[in-house]
């Protein structure tokens, strides 16, 4: 398996996690509870990537990077609800929503090349 620095899944799920966390520095003090929750999440997405790819096993692989995805739509949610909430400025919100977006391609660009390894990787067919 690669080294999770060499992957550009987690280059770009790292650079939102830096972002969120500049984010959250501020939002902190008006919603502490969001903030958490927005901050786990960034770390979720980013960190899935490194553990999954210290297994051996692609189908592992595959999904720690399902959680990164998932990590990733809630990142969206969260975002969705501090903006409604006038939190989260539409600045930010349009920065962070870009970086996600770029973080997706490249995590469903790699789920994807792990789903088609050889059987004895994955494991038997269903």
């Amino acid at each position: 398996m690669s080294a999770y620095e060499d992957l550009d899944a987690f280059k770009a799920c790292h650079q939102l996690t830096l972002a969120v966390h500049r984010l959250v520095e501020t939002l902190e003090e008006r919603d502490a509870a969001l903030a958490a929750q927005l901050w786990t999440a960034a770390l979720c997405a980013s960190s899935r990537i490194a553990r999954g790819s210290g297994f051996r096993n692609r189908r592992m692989f595959a999904a720690c990077v399902d959680r990164t995805l998932a990590a990733l739509a809630e990142i969206s949610f969260y975002l969705d609800v501090g903006c409604a909430m006038d939190l989260i400025s539409k600045d930010d919100r349009q920065e962070l929503e870009s970086l996600g977006g770029r973080a997706l391609f490249y995590s469903m660009k790699l789920v994807t090349s792990l789903a088609g390894g050889s059987p004895s990787e994955t494991g038997p067919t269903p």
